[in-house]
């Protein structure tokens, strides 16, 4: 039984870090210096890495419309849901019975948005791929992350779509995919010099556990933590050793 709800676990992308934060200050921190950094969500229930880009040659008004309309749909697909009786919530945002209304709300707002040519729009695909993944719509969401992928993206943005596209591909069960898409993380391809090479090896654990090879995760667990003592992933592989450890 415990196998069983190991492997359901490992079946959902890790939470190590939230869906992202943070939007509007960032577009007002940003602007006044024509730059701006974004942490941007795969999924309300999955991974969001900060990423950020350089802009030029747009309004400072259309970027934070840019930035308003995405913090919107972050407190969409965040919102509390709905309680039978209770008064309706004032907040500015609209509030949903379920989890897949709430996800559907999220994704009809953002499609409202960014319907064309906008600025943030990479940044608005990353997120509307991460919520069709959370509501099971994962060939949607591999065909959105490819398209991204073909495109020149600013590194930060790529390494988002790379790991979306990994979690797809481990969603629908094709772990060998997932395993070659979570190796270019680091491999320096993406042009930040190997930057988050222990996120790549740290996803070969995981699957490697999800494939039943309990042994040969544990090892590739122990190189992230003997090669990178001080990497963000500690603590989430401490616990992976730990219940590894029991089994």
């Amino acid at each position: 039984m415990a196998k069983k709800l190991i492997r359901k676990e490992l079946k959902r992308p890790d939470q190590f870090v939230g869906f992202w934060t943070r939007v509007s200050d960032s577009v007002t921190r940003f602007a006044a210096t024509r730059k701006r950094a974004l942490v941007i969500g795969l999924t309300a229930a999955a991974t969001v890495i900060v990423g950020s880009i350089a802009i030029s040659a747009i309004s400072e008004a259309r970027a934070q419309r840019a930035g308003a309309a995405l913090d919107r749909v972050n407190r969409i697909a965040a919102g509390d849901l709905t309680t039978p009786g209770a008064p309706p919530k004032d907040d500015g945002i609209p509030h949903f019975a379920t989890d897949k209304e709430r996800l559907q709300g999220a994704l009809a707002a953002l499609d409202s948005a960014f319907g064309g040519s906008t600025p943030l729009r990479a940044e608005a695909m990353l997120v509307r791929a991460g919520l069709l993944l959370d509501l099971d719509r994962a060939d949607e969401a591999e065909t959105t992350y490819q398209q991204l992928l073909s495109d020149k993206l600013d590194p930060r943005l790529a390494f988002l779509a790379r790991e979306g596209l990994g979690y797809t591909f481990e969603r629908k069960g094709k772990l060998a995919e997932a395993k070659a898409e979570f190796s270019k993380l680091g491999d320096g391809s993406d042009g930040l010099d190997g930057f988050y090479k222990d996120r790549a090896l740290y996803h070969q654990a995981r699957l490697a556990e999800l494939g039943g090879n309990p042994t040969e995760a544990q090892k590739i667990y122990q190189e992230v933590l003997e090669k990178n003592p001080t990497t963000s992933l500690r603590d989430d592989i401490m616990n992976r050793l730990a219940v590894l450890d029991v089994k």
